[in-house]
């Protein structure tokens, strides 16, 4: 299937991408910044910049069977006017110009998901909300409203229309939890009111809802995407604290953020007790209804072990004594992954350097500015990272490449003093690939190195492996 996207960079968007290609899709996607794109979602999806026509974009969405529209800056900011208009303007404007030219379209695609917000129903207390529901008051429900209405003006043209009421999405580097988890994870959560109803989604749901609007025909219109236990804002924070040992919770008065966000306050405070009638009429099955288990699920790292670097891995001594790392050796990380995928499918992904930016987080910036025209021994890879408002240019070197095997990674400009990074692959007896990113690392500095990597650097480096696993996940279908 051909899938046209926007929006394809954001966080939805991203495992979105990921996980259509990784069905075997072919994924086009309009984008506002060609480069940064490729670094977001990898090499392998079409990208078309922001000075395409509309004849070419028309002839674009005549080739797709099918458009995701998920267009829309970020809302949880202090809202001006000229924002209020960028708000408009990336999700009415950009629905606007898809129905027109999907107008135009000879063959047009037969399903448009477009993309809406639970904010459609405004702030409804205690009531519990439907599809049927009424749309609310206020800014939000409008926006929605007329975001909704754009979308459904090409029901005429015989395509089928799923709109997507978007709950609050958990996803560990995006949304709500990247905004609170700092704080709770220091010890010091925070909540913004008790009672109102939180309507969150896990983002494995999220794009499973997707993919079921993309198969079954009868799925169309209004669509609740949260799970079916939506809790109140205080059981939200309550469940947080839980599950990242957080030693205090305090409530905080919604005085002292109102003049920080003005009207934006009521993105924090607004009740929305949303169900998803629609979805569990049609039997579909959620793999998290339960916010703790969604929630657990985002902070579990036991597939990543930091250890004490001890040289014990009789099947690369050889190696690495070459290249001095049982001297310089200092710390060692171990990620694994199972993927339910053959190795002559799973090798070619990870050793093209082109996908690094896709198993990456954003925060990371991560930029590739040099790939050699083969990937094999000596080739050297340039890119640059973003961390902490400081900019990092790196480059590694391929020491050792064995096809089907493996390959190894070495700093040869970089933050650390070594940099070694291991890609060991295993074909299980059942057919199924074992990936291991074993990554052998000294921080500079001495003393003070330890302390930072204590503290800031270790728990960067697993938000990236805890990242870099859950996207492989998607991208290979192990949901």
């Amino acid at each position: 299937m051909n899938i046209f996207m926007t929006g394809s960079t954001g966080v939805i968007g991203r495992f979105a991408a990921a996980y259509f290609e990784g069905q075997g899709h072919t994924i086009t996607a309009l984008v506002r910044d060609i480069e940064k794109a490729k670094n977001l979602l990898g090499y392998r999806v079409r990208l078309l910049g922001p000075t395409v026509t509309d004849e070419q974009l028309t002839q674009e969405l005549g080739k797709s069977h099918a458009v995701i529209n998920l267009a829309g800056s970020p809302i949880a900011t202090r809202w001006t006017n000229q924002k209020k208009k960028r708000f408009a303007e990336s999700r009415i404007g950009v629905t606007q110009r898809l129905v027109r030219c999907l107008d135009q379209c000879e063959t047009p695609p037969k399903v448009l998901l477009s993309a809406s917000a639970v904010g459609f129903y405004g702030d409804c207390g205690d009531s519990i909300l439907t599809e049927q529901s009424s749309k609310g008051q206020g800014f939000l429900s409008e926006l929605c409203a007329a975001w909704e209405q754009e979308a459904k003006h090409i029901e005429t043209k015989g395509i089928r229309v799923c709109l997507l009421r978007i709950g609050i999405v958990l996803s560990r580097e995006g949304g709500i939890l990247k905004a609170m988890a700092p704080a709770f994870q220091m010890n010091f959560g925070g909540f913004f009111g008790s009672k109102q109803f939180v309507p969150w989604i896990h983002i494995k749901d999220l794009v499973r809802i997707m993919d079921r609007c993309l198969s079954d025909e009868t799925l169309l219109g209004e669509i609740n995407c949260t799970a079916p236990a939506p809790v109140r804002n205080k059981e939200f924070a309550l469940c947080l604290q839980k599950v990242t040992n957080s030693r205090f919770l305090f409530p905080i008065p919604i005085v002292l953020v109102k003049p920080l966000l003005g009207e934006a306050t009521v993105v924090l405070t607004q009740s929305q007790q949303a169900i998803p009638e629609k979805l569990l009429g049609k039997g579909f099955k959620f793999f998290f209804p339960d916010l703790e288990q969604a929630i657990v699920a985002e902070f579990t790292t036991d597939n990543i072990a930091f250890t004490q670097f001890k040289n014990d891995s009789p099947d690369i001594l050889e190696l690495r004594g070459n290249f001095q790392v049982e001297k310089h050796g200092q710390y060692q990380l171990t990620s694994t992954t199972v993927i339910d995928r053959d190795i002559s499918e799973v090798f070619p992904f990870f050793s093209s350097a082109e996908n690094l930016g896709l198993l990456t987080p954003r925060w990371v910036d991560f930029r590739i500015l040099e790939i050699p025209p083969f990937i094999g021994v000596g080739a050297m890879i340039k890119y640059r990272i973003g961390l902490w408002m400081i900019s990092i240019g790196w480059i590694t070197r391929i020491v050792d490449w064995q096809p089907g095997k493996g390959f190894v990674d070495l700093q040869e400009k970089g933050p650390y003093r070594l940099w070694w990074h291991e890609h060991i692959f295993t074909v299980t007896p059942s057919g199924s690939v074992m990936m291991q990113d074993r990554v052998i690392y000294r921080i500079p500095f001495g003393f003070l190195g330890q302390v930072v990597h204590r503290f800031i650097i270790k728990p960067t480096l697993l938000r990236i492996f805890k990242f870099r696993n859950d996207m492989i996940l998607f991208r290979f279908q192990n949901l």
